[in-house]
């Protein structure tokens, strides 16, 4: 008898579920999307004719779609403020869950999830495709190796010039959470953490305003947006120091002024080496010369792909999450330090 196929379901049918975790859900043959759940109807009808699901499995309402489809992993691919309920909802199901970076706005949000799957005895995955780019891996197993020494500083940008993303699902903090830090800073601070080892965040000061999106003769490269509803910051910086005694600065932008369309990158130093992403490049020294080299031969994969295959293979095995929840409980503590920091014009001591 054949073997019963792992049943997938989405939740938030749009652009970054068919671009990037649906080709890695159909590169698997025991995995079959069987449903979707999208209030925006035609995005999920779109992504169901994508997934070869019929429109009797379509939902406008998840919770819908939980009660009438039964589903052993959803992918929630929803804005921001929608992952926990989504999230929550679909571990009391009994299903295992991946949930699109951030995996929430806040701690205690993050927590809720936490509580949920201990309770369920599921997986819960955040998708941070950026540890499972090949580069990220490379140098993952590079520093692993202690190549870097005493690894005492970080530092990770996400910055672009005029790069908003002018749907209201990042720009209206009821939707979104907040704005670059939660979208692209929350990418960088968790790959540096991680090629860290994901040591225990004790502080964190920053900064968060919104310095240039609201005036009137700043354009977008991405396209316009609503400036009248913009309520997020366009910059946000912050520095966390770490238990361990290491430190770490994090920048983040959509609308600097600065050369170069958009930079993301993370360099960490020690004090035998110091390596950067996504060059993969290191610095050392040697014998009283300075060397710098690269890792080379990577694999051309995608980082999206990957990461679906890896909550695969956790599922099957029963293997721990590959991005445990715990791991970015840290990540968003120190973003909303960063918020909370900017508010109170002080240092933010973190739980």
């Amino acid at each position: 008898m054949a073997k019963q196929k792992l049943r997938v379901a989405v939740i938030g049918a749009g652009g970054i579920f068919r671009g990037a975790h649906l080709p890695g859900w159909q590169k698997l043959a025991d995995v079959e999307v069987v449903a979707v759940a999208d209030i925006h109807r035609p995005t999920a009808e779109a992504t169901a004719e994508a997934a070869g699901v019929p429109k009797e499995r379509v939902f406008e309402d998840f919770t819908e779609m939980l009660r009438k489809v039964e589903v052993d992993i959803v992918d929630v691919c929803t804005p921001n403020k929608a992952h926990t309920p989504a999230t929550v909802a679909s571990l009391k199901a009994g299903a295992h869950v991946i949930c699109e970076k951030p995996l929430a706005a806040t701690p205690a949000e993050v927590n809720k999830m936490i509580q949920a799957r201990d309770k369920a005895g599921k997986l819960l995955m955040t998708a941070q495709h950026k540890r499972f780019t090949p580069s990220a891996r490379a140098l993952k197993s590079y520093i692993e190796g202690g190549a870097l020494g005493d690894l005492y500083y970080a530092r990770a940008w996400a910055i672009r010039r005029r790069g908003v993303p002018g749907r209201d699902t990042f720009i209206v903090h009821d939707l979104s959470g907040g704005g670059p830090c939660l979208d692209i800073g929350v990418h960088c601070l968790d790959l540096t953490m991680h090629l860290m080892g994901c040591p225990k965040p004790v502080t964190v000061t920053g900064v968060a305003p919104m310095a240039m999106a609201g005036l009137s003769d700043v354009t977008g490269l991405w396209g316009p947006w609503d400036k009248q509803k913009y309520d997020v910051e366009d910059f946000a910086a912050g520095f966390v120091r770490f238990e361990n005694g290491a430190s770490l600065s994090l920048e983040c932008s959509w609308l600097l002024n600065m050369k170069e369309r958009e930079i993301f990158s993370a360099h960490l130093f020690g004090t035998k080496a110091g390596v950067q992403f996504p060059a993969a490049e290191f610095y050392t020294e040697k014998d009283g010369t300075l060397i710098d080299g690269q890792l080379v031969h990577m694999p051309q994969e995608s980082g999206y792909e990957n990461e679906i295959a890896a909550f695969h293979e956790a599922i099957v095995k029963g293997l721990p999450s590959p991005v445990p929840a715990e791991e970015s409980l840290d990540v968003i503590k120190i973003l909303d330090g960063i918020y909370r920091s900017h508010k109170s014009g002080r240092e933010i001591k973190l739980a």
